[in-house]
């Protein structure tokens, strides 16, 4: 008898209906949290499966810019917290994350590499003080119907000033919205934009319309 070759990494069928279902929540909160919630348990396999890149190169981006292991980091949209864990064995001991899901801050605690978790929606308001943090961090969430463009701001207000912005943003959601919100703070003289990685994709074993490509940006708070 064939052997199913996909066991114990997720049925591929369920991966890309689980990943269509995000997506198509297109920036509805609710549906985005039943999506998530949903899928929370399986979420870390189903991505390994599908090559999942964006924490491995936001981590490895943020120790070249911000080496220094004792500063405080924002894992916005930490989601199972991938990023955080990657983070935590780069060395990184001060990390909280935010998320819009409960069962997804549920696997990021179970991972015991953030000092913190809160439950918030990206877009609205952060309760945190200005220049709270060291350093923010962002993987997966800066994509088409996630996180809105006006995140940025937000995000550069929590950062303080000479701290690091590092975030990977999808090629489209850039064009449509992120490149805007970049400039203008830039202009505005609360960012100064120092590198952006090459183009790669995210999710090279997802489906053809989800393998979409994406550039980690780093910015420098002012």
């Amino acid at each position: 008898m064939p052997q199913n070759k996909s066991k114990g990494y997720g049925d591929m069928a369920d991966r890309d209906d689980m990943l269509a279902r995000v997506y198509a929540a297109d920036g509805d909160p609710e549906k985005l949290i039943e999506s998530y919630d949903r899928w929370a348990s399986s979420y870390d396999r189903d991505l390994f499966a599908m090559g999942y890149r964006h924490p491995v190169v936001v981590a490895g981006t943020l120790a070249r810019f911000a080496p220094n292991l004792d500063i405080t980091v924002l894992d916005a949209g930490c989601g199972s917290g991938l990023l955080g864990e990657a983070l935590s064995l780069l060395g990184y001991a001060e990390v909280v994350g935010i998320d819009l899901s409960e069962g997804m801050l549920e696997q990021a605690a179970a991972k015991t590499c953030y000092a913190d978790l809160q439950q918030v929606m990206l877009g609205e308001d952060l309760e945190y003080e200005d220049g709270t943090f060291d350093a923010v961090v962002s993987a997966g969430v800066m994509t088409v119907g996630h996180a809105p463009p006006e995140a940025l701001v937000e995000l550069a207000r929590v950062t303080r000033p000479g701290g690091h912005l590092v975030v990977a943003i999808v090629r489209e959601a850039w064009e449509s919205g992120f490149r805007n919100v970049a400039e203008r703070l830039a202009a505005d003289h609360k960012i100064t934009p120092l590198y952006r990685t090459n183009h790669y994709v995210g999710l090279p074993g997802a489906p053809e319309a989800e393998r979409v490509e994406a550039r980690v940006h780093v910015m420098r708070r002012v």
